[in-house]
């Protein structure tokens, strides 16, 4: 299951619009697909006819701190089309940010939800507010990549900046590392302006910013003033194309992932992982002898920081690890107690998406 959360603090960036429309867009690609509004504006909610929700039967109900009234999200979910549901939001929602920074587990609330509902979804989208609050945390918590819509706008653009220090914040405090890929929304083809900005997000996301680019189409605006899908309302209109290749891009590259999983997983069955003519060793060490703990995270175990990942330590201070690793260009980084630190033993680095360096190496 793929858990994707459409984020930017920044309104009005096609935001919403893309949360619908994606995920009606996933439906129509016969793929199960699961929308959480977690916006108190609830503007996803009422795009798709839910005008009058109660707080208790919205998302809402998974953050109330009294145990009596907290329910599973599979007792709030609601059927809107064949193969999309939809669990409400509510603009009760808004009064709980102030109680989650009160709450030992305030940041993986819903990350929580989502595991223990064992829900049967390919795909669960969730909208966040546009703001950087504790509702947009637990939403990032809980997702395996954030899709960032970015209008071609210098507020948008600057909006971009800071959801990626919340992501990296992510990363260190929680560690959990979700990808993260910028959506050009709302553009103008026919615009010097729309074009200039572009080409700044290219420059930004680099191969980060998804292919598909969603113009600016007032069939949108149409179909939500009818509480309707684009493909409900309008079917053949230029933003229902662009959705549904924006799904297929989306599907490729979830495809394509995979494909190289297995590919690497076999190889390692065949060709094992200890030394042979095909993976080599490689030593990773740290010095950094007020360290409780050391981690080595790259592209060759997904940036997971687990038991496996872990480094020990030797009576000198450093830190040490040796990988198996097959051929290939990798990106890393050590964690020493929540700090991301490159390598100080290797001058190779490569600036990433979040304004800071990876150290890189090849085998």
């Amino acid at each position: 299951m793929k858990i994707l959360a459409i984020a930017n603090q920044k309104g009005g960036c096609g935001k919403t619009t893309t949360a619908t429309s994606l995920s009606a867009a996933l439906a129509q690609r016969d793929k199960k697909t699961l929308l959480i509004d977690l916006d108190p504006q609830s503007h996803a909610s009422i795009a798709f006819g839910m005008l009058k929700v109660e707080p208790l039967n919205s998302i809402f109900s998974l953050f109330v701190n009294e145990t009596d009234k907290v329910k599973k999200i599979s007792d709030i979910v609601i059927n809107i089309e064949n193969r999309l549901d939809l669990v409400p939001s509510h603009i009760i929602l808004s009064t709980i940010e102030h109680e989650l920074k009160e709450r030992e587990d305030g940041l993986l609330i819903l990350a929580k939800a989502i595991g223990h509902a064992e829900l049967k979804y390919d795909y669960v989208i969730i909208d966040c507010p546009p703001n950087l609050g504790f509702l947009t945390f637990n939403a990032l918590r809980a997702a395996n990549e954030i899709i960032v819509p970015v209008e071609a706008s210098v507020f948008s653009i600057m909006g971009v900046g800071r959801l990626i220090s919340m992501v990296e914040l992510i990363k260190i405090k929680l560690h959990h590392a979700p990808h993260t890929k910028g959506l050009v929304t709302m553009h103008d083809e026919y615009s010097e302006f729309s074009e200039k900005m572009l080409r700044k997000i290219k420059y930004i996301f680099k191969d980060k910013l998804l292919k598909t680019i969603i113009p600016y189409d007032t069939a949108l605006r149409q179909a939500q003033e009818k509480l309707k899908s684009i493909f409900k309302d309008s079917p053949h209109s230029r933003a229902a194309h662009d959705y549904l290749a924006l799904a297929d891009e989306l599907l490729a590259l979830d495809k394509e992932a995979s494909a190289g999983n297995i590919y690497q997983e076999m190889r390692k069955m065949l060709h094992g992982v200890y030394g042979n003519i095909y993976s080599k060793e490689r030593v990773f060490r740290l010095y950094a002898p007020k360290a409780s703990d050391v981690y080595i995270v790259g592209d060759f175990n997904n940036w997971k920081i687990d038991e496996s990942s872990k480094l020990e330590k030797n009576v000198d201070g450093d830190w040490e690890k040796s990988l198996y690793l097959l051929p290939g260009r990798y990106r890393y980084k050590f964690v020493a107690d929540g700090l991301w630190l490159w390598d100080p033993q290797n001058s190779e680095k490569e600036p990433n998406p979040y304004g800071d360096f990876d150290s890189v190496f090849q085998i």
